[in-house]
This record gives C-alpha cells, sequence and structure tokens, in this order.
C-alpha cells in the first residue's frame, strides 16, 4: 500500500465511522417519526434558525476557513509534511461531518420545511464533498505540496 492510499484508507475509515451512524440516526428517526413512534414537537423559531446556521457553519463556513487557514499557515513552506496534511484532512471530515448528526435533529423535531430541506442538503452536500476519494486526496495533496517522501502514516 503506497503513501497516498494508507492516507485514503485512514480518511475513508473516520469517514464511515461518522457517517455510518449519523446515517442510521437518520433513517431511524425518520422511520419512527413515519411510524408514529415519536411524537415531535415543534421547536421555537430561534431554535430552528440557530441549527440551520449551525449546519452551514458545519458543511460549509468552518471547512472552508480551515482550508484557508491551512493554506496560510503553509505560506513560504516549499513542502508539506504528510502527518500535518493528514491532520489537516481529518480536521476538514469531523467539522463537515457533524451536519449529518444535525439532520437528525430535523427529524426529531418539528421544523418549518425550509430549514429541515435546507439541512438535510447540507448533510448531503458534507456527506458528498468530503468524501476522502483517491482523486479529490491527490490533488489536495498536489495544490499543498505534500511531501512524497514522508514517513508511513
Amino acid at each position: 500500500m503506497n503513501k497516498s492510499s494508507s492516507i485514503v484508507y485512514r480518511l475513508k475509515r473516520l469517514y464511515y465511522w461518522m457517517l455510518g451512524p449519523a446515517s442510521a440516526g437518520l433513517f431511524l428517526a425518520g422511520g419512527a417519526k413515519e411510524a408514529g413512534l415519536i411524537n415531535p414537537f415543534v421547536l421555537a423559531p430561534a431554535i430552528q434558525a440557530l441549527l440551520f446556521v449551525l449546519a452551514a457553519l458545519t458543511s460549509i463556513a468552518a471547512p472552508l476557513m480551515v482550508r484557508t487557514l491551512f493554506a496560510h499557515s503553509l505560506k513560504g513552506t516549499p513542502r508539506v509534511d504528510g502527518q500535518r496534511f493528514f491532520r489537516f484532512q481529518q480536521r476538514l471530515l469531523l467539522i463537515a461531518l457533524l451536519t449529518p448528526w444535525l439532520a437528525i435533529l430535523v427529524m426529531v423535531f418539528e421544523v418549518q420545511k425550509f430549514y429541515g430541506s435546507a439541512i438535510i442538503l447540507m448533510a448531503l452536500y458534507a456527506a458528498y464533498y468530503y468524501y476522502p476519494s483517491e482523486g479529490r486526496i491527490a490533488f489536495d495533496r498536489k495544490i499543498f505540496r505534500v511531501e512524497e517522501h514522508e514517513k508511513p502514516i
């Protein structure tokens, strides 16, 4: 297994570890709500808006900020250590994949359709965009000039 594959494998394990339980919770909560097993109560409009903002933060704004800060921290650095790059990718995943966990709240509580559908869409976006595919990781390695001769992670 080469260095890039090792990074991708470890990132995929983290991805599925975070997304698997959230997906199961989302489907179970949705099924329980449809079956009438849970009696959802309406969240206050301010809480619904806060949930929407949190989903936007975790799926779009915070990962973008982390990526920008990482790129800024590399200013003047000819090469990036593989371990540092791996920690950066982990941080992106951990932040972005909080959004599907927020989507569970949409199923458990009664929220306005706008907020609910927007949160679900942001959760789908986060799960899709931050999937650690070989191609995406290779592209990021190239952009951030990750050392090819680093120690195995």
